[in-house]
């Protein structure tokens, strides 16, 4: 099983924090995630399918656009 926990800390607590996790037997990775960086796996997955040419984006007009957003 994996779990993926957003933890907020100062700039000036990262060294502490990321040595604090490491210590736990359990945990196998630590790593800072960017403030743009993508990390949700179904979204990864759908750029990814994107890339390969294995999905085709769905044509959509301005005015369905603004419907969706403003539902």
């Amino acid at each position: 099983m994996k779990y993926i926990i957003d933890v907020d800390i100062p700039e000036n607590g990262k060294d502490f924090v990321e040595d604090f996790f490491k210590t736990i037997s359990f945990v196998k990775k630590v790593s800072a995630v960017a403030p743009n960086e993508i990390t949700n796996p179904d979204i990864l997955r759908s750029i990814e399918d994107y890339e390969n040419g294995k999905a085709k984006p769905t044509l959509l007009n301005l005015a369905e656009l603004k419907k969706m957003i403003h539902a």
